[in-house]
C-alpha cells in the first residue's frame, strides 16, 4: 500500500505490516466478506498489504491486479491449502496442483516454484481436553512440553510457523510461539478473517516494505519477519511471550 499523500508505502512505525491469511467470499464457502468490502477496509485500517488465502485454490493474477487497481492496496495471492498433517499457507504457486493435499507433495511442488510453507493455527483446539473430539486419532497435546510438540512432523516440512491467528485463543498462539522459538523458525500472524471487521487484527510484521509476492517470500524466508498485534487501536507491538491480549 501506497501513502496516497507522498507515494510511499505505507509503514506502521519501523514496521511494514501484512496480513498473512484471510478468505472472501469470492473463493471460500465459509466467508462474508466480499472482495470490495477487503479494499475498503484496507485502506481504512493503513495496512502495508493483505494476502488472500483461500481454501484450495487461488485467484487468478490478473483478477488480483484488477481488484487493486486504483486502491492503493498492495493484494498478494497465497492458498491455505488442507493437508494430511493440517492447514498449511502456501505461496509462490499458480494454481491447486493435484495431490497437494499430501503435505510432502506440497514440499515438492513448492520447492520447485520457489515458494514458502506455513503452519497455520497449528494447535486450534489441540490443546484442551473438551475438544478432543475434534482431532479423533490425534495425540494429546500437553501444553506445558512445546519441546514435545515441536517434534510434530508437519513442522519440519514448513519455513514458518503461524504463532498468531486471530481466530485462535490466546493460550493456542502463545503455544504455538513458544514451539517457534523453541525451533528457531520464522514467526508470522495472520486474522484468518472472514468478515470485514477482523481484516488487520493480527499482523506479520516486516522490517522492509515489499511490493509483491517474491518480496513477502524473501523476508519469510530470510526471517526478516515476525507476528504483531494493535493495528486497529494505533499501537502496534510484536507478540511476546510476556505480551498481555489485546
Amino acid at each position: 500500500m501506497t501513502d496516497s499523500r507522498s507515494g510511499h508505502p505505507r509503514r506502521a512505525g519501523p514496521y511494514f505490516t501484512v496480513d498473512l491469511h484471510l478468505h472472501t467470499n469470492r473463493g471460500s464457502s465459509d466467508s462474508n466478506l466480499a472482495p470490495k468490502d477487503l479494499v475498503d477496509r484496507a485502506r481504512a485500517i493503513g495496512i502495508g498489504a493483505v494476502c488472500i488465502t483461500e481454501h484450495d485454490n487461488m485467484w487468478d493474477s490478473r483478477e488480483i491486479e484488477a481488484l487493486a487497481a486504483g486502491s492503493g492496496v498492495i493484494f498478494m495471492r497465497g492458498m491455505e491449502v488442507t493437508t494430511d498433517l493440517g492447514h498449511v499457507g502456501a505461496f509462490g504457486l499458480e494454481r491447486y496442483v493435484g495431490g497437494i493435499y499430501k503435505l510432502a507433495e506440497l514440499r515438492r511442488v513448492v520447492n520447485l516454484e520457489g515458494g514458502i510453507l506455513i503452519a497455520n493455527h497449528p494447535f486450534r483446539y489441540k490443546l484442551d481436553p473438551r475438544f478432543s473430539f475434534i482431532n479423533p486419532g490425534s495425540e494429546p497435546i500437553d501444553p506445558t512440553y512445546p519441546d514435545r510438540a515441536a517434534k510434530l512432523e508437519i513442522f519440519a516440512m514448513v519455513d514458518a510457523i503461524e504463532v498468531l491467528n486471530g481466530a485462535c485463543g490466546e493460550d493456542e498462539n502463545l503455544f504455538a510461539l513458544k514451539v517457534a522459538r523453541h525451533l528457531g523458525m520464522a514467526e508470522v500472524a495472520g486474522s484468518d478473517s472472514h468478515s470485514a471487521g477482523s481484516v488487520g487484527c493480527v499482523t506479520t510484521l516486516l522490517d522492509g516494505p515489499i511490493k509483491d509476492e517474491r518480496g513477502l517470500i524473501d523476508a519469510i524466508q530470510s526471517r526478516r519477519c515476525r507476528a504483531g498485534r494493535g493495528l486497529l487501536k494505533s499501537a502496534l507491538a510484536p507478540f511476546e511471550l510476556s505480551a498481555p491480549a489485546s
